[in-house]
């Protein structure tokens, strides 16, 4: 498979760096185009930042914290899916404690087997239930612009919940699934495929060198 555009989708702007920051960076180091959208369209302070870092383009809905709208989403998903015509699309993992990230995941699921586009699930570590991977990102060189560009969002979050929740699941998460996948820092999903309800096994790293 060719991989030309890869499209990420959050319920919220720090949801992206988070869960594929680095993976994103590696994306667009290569020349691939990426879009980030972030279902709502508040508490997005620095994403412009955040996303120029990492050199993805970025979209911002009308949503808000707690209260989206189910059936405005979708509409505009779809358009994003028709406009942007993506190879690849990132999205939450399914079971998760917030309820966004969970109804963000099912309806971009959803519209990318309808698309039959090759769909990408990822882990925040704070919030990602029983979470599991097949597929894993050495995201060594591009760990750095993924903890710069949750700085440029520092001022998204108050001090506490940046500290003790934000801040941890991008310093540490990645050095530990590295361990677990053989380098320095790596960003792990868990593969859907196209149209198929189970993962293909054995997709452990994935080099973006042969996605070209």
């Amino acid at each position: 498979m060719i991989v030309k555009r890869v499209l990420v989708t959050c319920a919220h702007s720090d949801d992206a760096v988070i869960g594929c920051g680095g993976t994103i960076k590696e994306f667009t180091d290569k020349g691939i185009e990426v879009l980030a959208v972030s279902i709502c369209g508040d508490r997005i302070n620095g994403f412009d930042k955040a996303m120029s870092m990492l050199g993805a383009n970025f979209v911002a809905l009308k949503n808000s914290y707690g209260k989206i709208n189910t059936d405005v989403m979708i509409s505009d998903l779809k358009n994003i899916f028709e406009d942007f015509n993506p190879d690849v699309v990132f999205t939450h993992w399914t079971n998760e404690i917030l309820y966004d990230h969970e109804l963000v995941s099912k309806q971009v699921i959803k519209l990318a087997r309808q698309y039959d586009h090759d769909i990408l699930l990822y882990e925040l570590p704070a919030t990602s239930v029983d979470f599991t991977f097949d597929v894993a990102v050495d995201i060594t060189r591009s760990y750095t612009f993924k903890l710069k560009a949750l700085f440029e969002m520092k001022e998204a979050f108050d001090v506490e919940t940046f500290k003790n929740e934000v801040l941890p699941s991008v310093v540490y998460a990645p050095g530990y699934r590295g361990i677990l996948t053989g380098c320095k820092y790596a960003e792990v999903f868990k593969s859907l495929g196209v149209r198929k309800p189970l993962s293909p096994y054995g997709r452990r790293l994935m080099d973006i060198e042969k996605l070209l």
